[in-house]
């Protein structure tokens, strides 16, 4: 019997050493394995970190416009919704225009009031004008008849004196009887009268031209007015316009092409100035922002590459270009205050935001959505300098 089991054990102790070494060798093989991806994807992470920025909290941004109410109003009728694609000067929000048209009209109203009234100043300027240029003309045509008169009336009066003096010394010498020397100065005293009464004619011809002249002062009482009255036209012509103006902005049309990302309001709906009636944005201008570490700023600068991952479309790759780098951390915006006042200090790596511009996507992006930027490291970047304004 123990010649039987001898060879049998001898067989079963020289197959149990092969399978072990078997076993150890395949063990070996696998740890191998493992290592060496391990070093390749350790190797592929250490070149990645070498010649990209990574950022994986980055999002996609936009121009988030809100539109809001600018005149006091009821809405009337909300012509689109919540993921409409609107056009550049399309009507977005009809408001109530009743009250505005009612203004428009006084103002109008107004306006033809104070024409009308201008119109008659006008009209009364010139019947003033017509009616002083032919009372001047024969007031002065009486003043020169006047005139003339009384160098008549002179004249008759010192050849009446001189005369009378000439009779009186003939008298003297009693060559002419005293009827002559009365008959003399019964002329003189005739002819000074008569230029009393010349001189009295001149005085009430000049008289008559003061009072045409006084007519110019109402005329210099008219343009003042029809100046007042410009000036009350401009204004009300200006609250006309303003009205207009109040009546254009109860149509909200959009200033670009875009996208309704959200409506604030409904149909009925009473809102005041500054009320929020939707918000926008324009699908072809997107970006993404992202917050890079300030100890890796100095790595690339405007200009460089980046290739975006869209966690919405992990099978989309899109690329991209560095536009804009912040000129302060984020957080100098932020509300709380840094550092904080109470003396307590824990040193924080700050963010930078930074600016992507997008080229070549294929799909719809949506501002918020995450996405992971790997920007190209640039050999040139020469450090915090170059971080600025495009």
């Amino acid at each position: 019997m123990s010649t039987d089991s001898t060879p049998e054990l001898a067989m079963a102790g020289g197959r149990k050493p092969r399978n072990g070494r078997r076993g150890r060798l395949v063990r070996l093989a696998v740890l191998a394995a493992v290592l060496g991806l391990g070093l390749w994807f350790g190797g592929k992470w250490l070149h990645d970190r070498q010649v990209h920025v990574f950022i994986i909290d980055s999002r996609i941004a936009s121009d988030m416009v809100t539109i809001s109410a600018q005149e006091p109003g009821r809405v009337v009728d909300l012509h689109v919704g919540t993921g409409d694609r609107v056009s550049r000067g399309q009507v977005l929000v009809s408001m109530d225009q009743r009250t505005v048209r009612l203004r428009i009209a006084e103002a109008r109203a107004e306006i033809d009031r104070t024409n009308a009234q201008h119109a008659r100043l006008e009209a009364e300027r010139a019947l003033i004008l017509r009616r002083n240029q032919s009372a001047l003309k024969v007031a002065q045509a009486h003043i020169d008849v006047a005139q003339a008169g009384e160098n008549a009336a002179s004249a008759s009066r010192a050849s009446a004196e001189t005369g009378l003096k000439r009779g009186e010394k003939l008298f003297q010498r009693k060559v002419i009887a005293a009827q002559r020397l009365d008959a003399l100065r019964t002329s003189f005293t005739n002819a000074d009268r008569q230029l009393l009464q010349a001189r009295a004619a001149v005085r009430e011809a000049e008289a008559e031209l003061g009072e045409v002249e006084a007519e110019q002062v109402r005329m210099a009482v008219i343009e003042q007015e029809l100046a007042a009255l410009k000036a009350e036209a401009a204004a009300l012509q200006a609250r006309l316009e303003q009205h207009q103006v109040a009546l254009s902005d109860l149509d909200i049309i959009s200033g670009i092409d875009a996208v309704i990302d959200r409506t604030f309001v409904e149909e009925g709906e009473y809102v005041r100035p500054g009320t929020r009636l939707l918000m926008l944005h324009d699908p072809d201008n997107v970006w993404v922002a992202a917050n890079v570490k300030e100890t890796e700023i100095e790595r690339f600068q405007v200009g460089s590459t980046a290739v975006i991952r869209i966690d919405a479309y992990p099978n989309e790759k899109v690329t991209g270009r560095v536009t804009w780098i912040g000129p302060a951390a984020t957080s100098q915006f932020a509300l709380l205050p840094n550092p904080s006042p109470s003396g307590n200090f824990t040193k924080v790596t700050q963010r930078v935001p930074v600016r992507i511009d997008i080229s070549g996507a294929r799909i719809q992006l949506r501002p918020g959505m995450m996405v992971e930027v790997a920007i190209d490291v640039d050999p040139d970047a020469g450090g915090p300098g170059n971080a600025g304004n495009n």
